[in-house]
């Protein structure tokens, strides 16, 4: 029993409301209060052990799928997927070549990866952008290039023309070569480098490219290959003036080494004009193999038409329509005097680096 507004037979304080109704005083929600609290630490004690047991296990599910990766040898495929198909596509760019790439396994095992881009221009490695590529599992490999550029509003021009003869039959008098950028570097000093791509009129043997480059100071870092683009298949082009046709195309370059487990063993950074004219069919059937290594062990956007390629330059043998060439300045001015050079193309400019 207890008074209106008193104690209850257990001394606990209770008051009546205006409807006669008791309701616990101060002492009955003090003791409520003393046990509801350790529900509620214990509740969250229990949370985090298992959000902790939970993160443990992903550690290890993620350790063990990077030891797995490793060991299989799927992380040096994927990183040579991406150093092939960068490279061998893309005018002018080279891939950094960490000796311990950096990469991530997502839950769903797709392989991510961020690369540095650069170009040589004269002795410097000059970085141009990044590379950012993921491998599902899959196997479907897909990239995307983020350039990055000193200047607003640069213009990113495609580098090289198609020759006229391989779209028209009929002879076609070639515009007057581009020399607007060959005259800029008037306004520069001799002691600077720089990068310069150029097409020629006429499809050629790329030993005879370096031979007539043989008397220049200069070195080639890649050139372009026809192999059927347009004329045996469709490609994606742009129309420049007159009838001038940039196409994809694959690019030769100066050859890498691989060992079984597909990690690079070595690599040359520039084809030597005086050197690698008597040697060149080492880089072709480096690029032959490359391009069929890249066909079997990768999926990725362009393959369709690399099987083609590969099928046209195994039938006709390679031939190419340009390069892009590094050196003093004052080397790549005198290029002008080759008739037939044409469609000058000024890349980066950099402070002397040469031998």
């Amino acid at each position: 029993m207890s008074d209106r507004n008193g104690a209850d037979e257990e001394g606990q304080v209770l008051f009546v409301d205006e409807q006669g109704q008791s309701k616990p005083g101060k002492r009955i929600k003090d003791r409520r209060n003393r046990m509801i609290w350790p529900t509620r630490v214990k509740f969250l004690t229990n949370v985090l052990g298992a959000a902790i047991l939970l993160l443990l296990l992903y550690s290890i599910y993620i350790s063990a799928i990077h030891i797995y990766l490793e060991r299989s040898g799927r992380s040096e495929q994927f990183n040579r997927a991406v150093l092939s198909v960068i490279e061998l596509h893309e005018d002018g760019l080279r891939v950094e070549k960490p000796a311990f790439p950096n990469i991530e396994v997502t839950p769903f095992l797709t392989q991510k990866t961020t690369l540095k881009l650069y170009r040589d221009v004269g002795k410097w490695q000059v970085i141009t952008g990044e590379v950012h590529a993921k491998l599902s599992i899959s196997g479907k490999l897909t990239y995307s290039v983020a350039r990055t550029s000193p200047y607003l509003n640069q213009d990113d021009r495609p580098a090289f023309i198609l020759p006229y003869s391989v779209m028209f039959e009929e002879t076609i008098e070639a515009n007057p070569k581009t020399e607007s950028d060959l005259k800029l570097l008037d306004q520069i000093g001799e002691g600077h480098v720089a990068q310069l791509s150029f097409s020629t009129k006429t499809l050629m043997p790329p030993e005879e490219l370096l031979k007539l480059l043989a008397d220049y100071d200069l070195a080639i870092t890649g050139m372009p290959v026809y192999a059927g683009e347009l004329k045996e298949f469709e490609v994606g082009y742009s129309l420049g003036d007159s009838k001038d046709y940039y196409v994809s195309h694959l690019s030769l370059k100066p050859r890498y080494g691989f060992r079984e487990d597909n990690s690079l063993s070595m690599w040359q950074i520039y084809f030597k004009p005086e050197e690698d004219q008597h040697n060149m069919s080492e880089h072709v059937e480096h690029m032959k193999s490359d391009i069929e290594w890249m066909i079997n062990n990768a999926s990725y956007n362009g393959e369709d038409e690399d099987k083609q390629r590969l099928a046209y330059i195994q039938k006709n043998g390679v031939q190419v329509y340009g390069a892009t060439v590094t050196g003093p300045v004052k080397e790549l001015q005198r290029l002008k005097e080759r008739p037939e050079f044409r469609e000058f193309r000024l890349g980066r400019i950099e402070v002397w680096n040469w031998d």
